[in-house]
């Protein structure tokens, strides 16, 4: 592996594990073997190897999302079944990219103060507006096609957003298989919530009018 990439990589885990500041540019030379020194062939500050995790993450998610839904469209499913398919994939999406996992949500919630403005510039291109627009055309589909209640589709995009986002804030506090409940009744409540009142589910899964 390349001196960058192993950089890279280790900076990932240690600001994942202890944040922006909780973090040094030694204890990231300690993990990867190599004198501090050596950082700055690569890198003018922290901040600048900061934003490079950011990016990468960034980058990362927008890849296996634009691969996800690639997918997704080829096969004419029931917009509960590709709403229920996409929440289950983000999931294990998020469970096997652990260390990024942990890193993004950090900086979600806590991102450092002089970097906020760019991390979030940096999200809402990358998998922020890739989902979000992903998402919001699965809902019109669903409300054209009588699958859902006649509600904007930026609102039940915000309110899947509340649901994955909730899901994983248990997912990253317990262990998985804890919450594959979780994910089951959280799904159960949502898809209630918003299927239109003339859709019922068959016990075969197929979606019927009634």
């Amino acid at each position: 592996m390349k001196s960058l990439d192993r950089i890279n990589q280790e900076a990932l885990i240690l600001f994942a594990e202890k944040g922006y500041y909780g973090t040094s540019l030694s204890m990231i030379a300690n993990a990867v073997g190599i004198r501090k020194s050596s950082i700055y062939a690569h890198y003018n500050s922290k901040d600048e190897l900061f934003i490079a995790v950011v990016q990468f993450v960034a980058g990362l998610y927008k890849a296996k999302l634009e691969q996800f839904f690639a997918v997704l469209k080829e096969v004419d499913h029931p917009v509960e079944h590709q709403l229920y398919h996409v929440l289950r994939w983000y999931m294990q999406l998020w469970v096997d990219k652990k260390n990024a996992t942990k890193f993004w949500r950090r900086i979600g919630l806590f991102p450092p103060e002089h970097l906020e403005n760019e991390i979030k510039r940096i999200s809402a291109e990358t998998v922020a507006q890739s989902f979000h627009k992903e998402l919001a055309d699965i809902f019109r589909k669903g409300v054209e096609n009588g699958e859902l209640r006649n509600v904007p589709s930026e609102k039940l995009v915000a309110l899947f957003q509340i649901l994955i986002d909730g899901i994983l804030t248990a997912i990253l506090l317990n262990d998985y298989q804890e919450t594959t409940e979780l994910i089951q009744d959280g799904w159960h409540h949502f898809w209630s919530g918003i299927k239109a009142a003339d859709i019922r589910q068959t016990n075969t899964g197929e979606i019927k009018n009634v």
